[in-house]
C-alpha cells in the first residue's frame, strides 16, 4: 500500500509539470511597441559583469541570445533610441511561486513605451 501511494504521488506531481515548462539554455523572445508592432534593432544586453554580450531584434522583433553562464540567470537590459530603457528580470520570486522569463521553451514578449517629449515654456529656456 505504501508503494502504491508513493507511485500515485509521483504521478500526480509529474502530471502537473507540462513539457513546455522545460528550461532552455538561451534567452529568446519578442519585443513590441505599445501599438503591438514589432520593434527592430532593440539592443538586448545580458547584465553580466564578466561579459558585454548583446544582440539585436530582427524585423519581427525577435531576439536570441546565448547566456554567458549555464548555471546563473542574468537580467536583460533593453535599449532603443526614442524608447524607455527597460530591465527585464529573468527570474523573480513571488508569493505565487517562482517565475523564469525568456528561458522557457516558448518565447516571452516585452512591450516598450516611447519617450514622450515635453516642451518647456519659453521663460524657462536658457
Amino acid at each position: 500500500m505504501k508503494k502504491l501511494m508513493s507511485i500515485l504521488i509521483l504521478l500526480l506531481f509529474t502530471s502537473c509539470w507540462h513539457k513546455s515548462y522545460k528550461l532552455v539554455d538561451n534567452y529568446r523572445g519578442y519585443i513590441y511597441d505599445s501599438k503591438n508592432e514589432p520593434l527592430e534593432n532593440v539592443r538586448i544586453h545580458e547584465m553580466n559583469l564578466k561579459s558585454a554580450k548583446y544582440t539585436y531584434t530582427d524585423k519581427k522583433g525577435y531576439f536570441f541570445l546565448k547566456p554567458v553562464s549555464s548555471t546563473f540567470v542574468d537580467d536583460l537590459l533593453l535599449e532603443k533610441e526614442g524608447y524607455v530603457t527597460d530591465t527585464v528580470f529573468s527570474f523573480s520570486e513571488s508569493r505565487f511561486g517562482n517565475k523564469t522569463r525568456f528561458l522557457m521553451e516558448w518565447s516571452d514578449t516585452v512591450y516598450m513605451g516611447k519617450i514622450k517629449k515635453i516642451a518647456l515654456p519659453k521663460n524657462l529656456k536658457k
